[in-house]
């Protein structure tokens, strides 16, 4: 039976909102599926690169009308390492979901999301997703490893889930990581400027950065809709050294487990001279102080490439485990053998 597969409207968002909570299994009032958030996923402005076309796709029921699927696109383009000018138009979806009674609708919404984007992609998928974005020509390029960092041991106490015993062997088990890994003393000074907005300052930084590595887009349209998030937690923040500015950097920290972890996550650091490890381990290195100020537990930061791989060890972090990413390409706009600037503004992990 074919679905009736419509662009969201605003007045959809309520109905949205319960539709992706029962299906998830989400707590009733769940952040990623509040009205506002939904809004600002679907409706803010998410700068030049993310086109005009909708955002957000419905199936219904023919018969009935009711929801039976959904998915959202995040719109970009691929810039940099190689690429033309104006880059490789690219997209990855998030909540997409479908009911008992939306068999087929699935794969239905994808054609539909993949419509007007030269490429998409996907970072981190469940194992149902894999296999339909599989079938799909989705294509694994890497894994992405993830780093972490135990800012706060204590906080293994706080875990209401296991006894005294055994929340008193994890916080013993992170300080002792913490001491096998102690983070190097920076051979540079770095000073870390909050920015409430981002704007054509960023361009050099990006430009110098660009022939380096493929990133999707970087430009303060993307970065200030992000600052928008309605439920807050995330930050920006120049990085200047020398008196110049060096590059930028976006900061979240979620709460897990029921507010009883604070997870603080670089979301985001791109410094103009990938070569500089200086200056890379001192911007990791502030913003993980930026981090614990902030209140985080633990902190969580990507390393797609080598530079930052060395950064984030030298700054105290381990590998904890990796996402992969996938890519279809099928005109093979994208360089081969190009290193990709990943980080969690590719998916929804910079606020969820």
């Amino acid at each position: 039976m074919a679905h009736d597969i419509r662009p969201t409207t605003p007045d959809d968002l309520p109905e949205l909102g319960r539709f992706l909570t029962d299906g998830f299994h989400a707590p009733a009032g769940s952040a990623f599926a509040a009205p506002e958030v939904l809004r600002w996923k679907y409706f803010d402005p998410r700068g030049g690169d993310a086109g005009s076309s909708p955002r957000s796709y419905l199936a219904r029921d023919p018969a009935t009308g009711s929801v039976v699927g959904h998915v959202g696109v995040c719109p970009a383009r691929f810039r940099g390492g190689g690429l033309p000018p104006d880059g490789v138009s690219t997209l990855h979806m998030i909540d997409w979901l479908t009911s008992d009674a939306g068999r087929g609708a699935g794969a239905a919404l994808m054609r539909r999301a993949h419509q007007g984007t030269e490429t998409q992609y996907v970072l981190g998928a469940s194992a149902a997703a894999r296999r339909v974005t599989g079938r799909a020509g989705y294509e694994l390029v890497a894994p992405v490893p993830v780093f972490r960092r135990v800012l706060r041991p204590g906080y293994r106490l706080k875990d209401a889930s296991r006894g005294r015993f055994g929340r008193l062997l994890r916080a013993a088990k992170d300080a002792a990581g913490v001491a096998l890994r102690p983070a190097k003393a920076p051979g540079a000074c770095v000073d870390l400027r909050p920015a409430e907005a981002f704007g054509p300052e960023i361009g050099p930084a990006l430009s110098a950065y660009a022939p380096h590595a493929v990133s999707t887009s970087r430009g303060p349209g993307l970065l200030n809709h992000l600052l928008r998030y309605p439920r807050g937690g995330l930050t920006g923040w120049q990085v200047w050294r020398g008196g110049a500015l060096r590059g930028f950097a976006l900061l979240s920290v979620v709460p897990r487990d029921g507010g009883a972890v604070r997870e603080g996550r670089v979301a985001e650091c791109l410094l103009d001279d990938p070569d500089d490890a200086d200056l890379w381990l001192a911007a990791v290195s502030a913003l993980t102080a930026a981090l614990k100020g902030q209140g985080a537990d633990v902190a969580l930061a990507f390393a797609p490439t080598d530079w930052s791989a060395r950064a984030l060890r030298s700054a105290g972090y381990a590998p904890a485990h990796a996402l992969e990413f996938r890519l279809r390409d099928r005109a093979k706009r994208l360089p081969a053998g190009r290193p990709f600037h990943l980080t969690p503004l590719e998916a929804d992990y910079a606020y969820t």
